[in-house]
Parts: structure tokens; C-alpha cells; sequence
């Protein structure tokens, strides 16, 4: 079940409102803003006290670069989590900015000020900076972050964890090198509450949501689906314990030259993770790829060995690749 969003005239669901949301529904939709209005606003840095911030990425360009960038360095403009290496664009780039800014301001995600004092058991605000009347960043002003702009920006400017999911437009020919791999989707998680945040890429005849946010018991599910497994499998496998069900390869797994399964591979998806651990920035990847007879790991420097997976040892490494002792990651 997913929640729907604010009905026009409303005002914005309260950040406490959708952390109650998400734990009682699993899942729930989030207004869908555009990326102007998204990269309008960002975090102020004290917003939050240490102990709700906890440990948290400072940066996730090595997580960002290649793969999911466009031919100028940015990354389809994500937002406060992408280093954009170029100069920052003007003019009509400006004007998105300031018509970003006036919109978030009528529909009451934004407001000009400090936030208001917490009367409840969460604060109803954050504090936040946005750029100036005019796009300006550099005029940036301070602002009160409302609801699921609250929600949204908070989670991406200080998240435990990314997770970042890109498609081979060749299934068949394995090589990261060789080919401009499409962005499918990203996943933050902050360090409190326990929640995911999915982000999903702008573009046209999108079906889903921008941004979803995700209860933290689903989020490794979320990630084995966008690898190209078969999610009510691996529901089904989740409810008895994650005991493994009958698996397409009989024995223990047996690697084999990827080159002899690479004609039959569907889709090819990598999967890369970057987490905060204490001062540390811990880079992970997995490369699954899925075809009529299964998924197999692609493993080796140059991916030259493919290894066959069952759905559930999918989602015991990915769950791995998530963990950090001591951060509170998902799991």
C-alpha cells in the first residue's frame, strides 16, 4: 500500500505525520517535486542535533562518478549529494531556480525565516537555505523547510548510506568501460528515523513516484528488485526466515567464464554503495545479471567470472553490503 499525497488546497503532510505513515503502510509517495525545486533548497548544517545526524556522508561523488554522468560532469541534477565539476549554469538555469523557489513558497513547503520551535514530540520544521529571489545561489537566503520538502532534503543532505542502481543498455557485452550505463533509481537512508528515501531519475512516461520513502525493514527488498530479481519470490523467502527455496543450480555454485553466459544475460545491473563509517567513506559494488535461467554474479577485475545466485543469497549480499558495525544502517 502507498500512501497518496497532499490533495490539492491542503497544506503539507507534517514530517511527523509521514514517519507514522511509512512505519504503519511500508511504504508511502511523497509530493513529487522537480529537480529545480529539489536543488533550490539544502539543509542548513546544524539543522539537526549530532546525535539524530549521526555519522554521515559527507560527499558520494566516488559513488556518482562515471556511470549515470552526463557528458559535463553533473549527474542528471541530483541534487546537494552530486559534486557538479563544471560551472554552474545561468541564466535560464537561474530562472528555474527563482520560479522553483516562489513555487515551493505558495504550496507551503517553504517559508522565509527560521523555523519554528518544536512543540511536539518531532519538529514540525528545519532549517534550510535557498537561493535568492533572482536563482542566485550565491545570495542564498534562510528559510523554514516544510513537510515533504523537510522530509526529502534532510535525508539527502545527510545520509549513512547511498545506494545507487544503473542499467547496461548491452546485457551482452559485460564491460563498465565500454558503455554509458542509464541511472535506474537511488536509495538514501539517514541515520534516524529508519527509513529509505528512493529517488527515481526525471524522464518522460515515468510510472512511479519521484520520491518514495520506504519503511527500513524493505529497503533490501527494494535493492534486490532493482537487480532483476523476482521480488515475490524473495517476499516469500523473507516471511519463512530467509530460508533459501529451490534454487535453478543444483550443488554449490560454480563459476564460469562469463563470456559463455553473456548471450543469454536479459539485463545487466550494477549496484554501488557508499557508507559512512565514522571518518571513513566505505565504497561496495555488485554487478548481477538476469537471465531465463537465472542471475548470476559477475565477479573479477574484469567481471570474467560469472557465479550463479539464488534470490535469497541476492539478498543476504546485498543486506551485507549495507552493513557497517556501529553505523545503524539498514538492514
Amino acid at each position: 500500500m502507498i500512501w497518496q499525497r497532499r490533495k490539492a488546497g491542503r497544506d503539507p503532510v507534517s514530517m511527523l505525520d509521514r514517519w507514522q505513515q511509512v512505519y504503519r503502510a511500508g511504504e508511502v509517495a511523497l509530493h513529487p517535486f522537480t529537480p529545480a525545486e529539489v536543488d533550490a533548497v539544502t539543509l542548513d548544517a546544524e539543522a539537526l542535533p549530532a546525535a539524530e545526524r549521526g555519522p554521515f556522508l559527507q560527499a558520494v561523488t566516488p559513488l556518482l562518478t562515471g556511470q549515470g554522468a552526463s557528458a559535463d560532469g553533473t549527474a542528471e541534477g541530483w541534487g546537494p549529494a552530486v559534486a557538479r565539476t563544471g560551472p554552474e549554469m545561468e541564466g535560464s538555469a537561474a530562472a528555474a531556480r527563482a520560479e522553483a523557489v516562489a513555487s515551493l513558497e505558495r504550496h507551503g513547503f517553504l517559508r522565509l525565516g527560521p523555523p519554528e520551535p518544536a512543540t511536539g514530540p518531532a519538529p514540525g520544521e528545519l532549517a534550510g537555505w535557498s537561493a535568492g529571489p533572482d536563482g542566485d545561489l550565491a545570495a542564498r537566503r534562510q528559510v523554514a523547510l516544510i513537510g515533504d520538502l523537510a522530509v526529502i532534503t534532510r535525508i539527502r543532505a545527510q545520509p549513512i548510506w547511498v545506494a545507487e542502481a544503473t542499467v547496461s543498455p548491452d546485457p551482452a557485452q559485460p564491460d563498465s568501460a565500454a558503455t554509458e550505463w542509464r541511472l535506474l533509481a537511488r536509495m538514501y537512508a539517514p541515520y534516524r528515523p529508519p527509513v529509505g528515501l528512493i529517488e527515481m531519475p526525471a524522464g518522460a512516461g515515468r510510472r512511479v513516484p519521484p520520491f518514495i520513502l520506504v519503511r527500513d525493514d524493505r529497503a533490501v527488498q527494494v535493492l534486490v528488485g532493482w537487480c532483476g530479481a523476482d521480488l515475490e519470490a524473495f517476499a516469500k523467502q523473507r516471511a519463512r526466515g530467509g530460508v533459501a527455496g529451490p534454487s535453478p543450480f543444483a550443488g554449490p555454485p560454480v563459476p564460469v567464464p562469463t563470456a559463455e553466459r553473456a548471450g543469454a544475460f536479459a539485463t545487466l545491473v550494477q549496484l554501488r554503495v557508499a557508507l559512512a563509517e565514522g571518518e571513513r567513506v566505505v565504497l561496495r559494488n555488485l554487478v548481477v545479471a538476469t537471465g531465463e535461467a537465472g542471475q548470476w554474479l559477475l565477479e573479477g577485475d574484469w567481471w570474467q567470472r560469472a557465479v550463479p545466485v539464488s534470490v535469497d543469497e541476492l539478498g543476504r549480499r546485498v543486506a551485507a553490503m549495507l552493513r557497517a558495525p556501529g553505523s545503524g544502517a539498514l538492514e
